[in-house]
């Protein structure tokens, strides 16, 4: 593919030498981005989906596909409370949150619960004054290094 020219929206065209067929390539991140605020707006309000629901459902597909990043703060807790939680599609959810307000502080997807995948989870924070959980080997483990 070469360069050949702008159409008239002024996105760059592109032709192919052999076949001499011309295309523009799609800007798709701004619809991607509507079709995140709308699946968003769904999903965190208590509404049904809108009119049309089964084109809003293929529509916004892609967005179940999404792993949210969560940044933790650098601030020392005194309670914390860490588990696992198996999904029904496989995987494994570890969870950190705050003892006190219940704010999730940390989380990491893992195939199961293991020592490296709680180290790796709890290198992320500060270490906090008294941690519940569920007693496993792995978390035990990892509390200690």
């Amino acid at each position: 593919m070469k360069k050949n020219g702008h159409d008239r929206l002024g996105r760059q065209r592109w032709m192919c030498p052999g076949c001499r067929t011309t295309g523009a390539v799609r800007d798709l991140s701004r619809r991607r981005r509507a079709e995140l605020a709308e699946f968003l707006g769904w999903l965190l309000a208590p509404s049904p989906q809108p009119s049309g629901s089964r084109a809003f459902r293929k529509r916004t597909s892609w967005c179940w596909g999404l792993r949210p990043v969560l940044e933790p703060d650098a601030a020392a807790r005194h309670v914390v409370m860490a588990d696992g939680t198996y999904l029904k599609g496989g995987g494994c959810l570890l969870i950190v949150i705050d003892g006190l307000s219940g704010e999730a502080i940390a989380w990491q997807w893992c195939v199961r619960e293991s020592t490296d995948e709680y180290t790796a989870l709890f290198s992320r924070i500060p270490a906090p004054d008294v941690l519940v959980c569920d007693g496993l080997r792995g978390i035990e483990k990892a509390c200690r290094r």
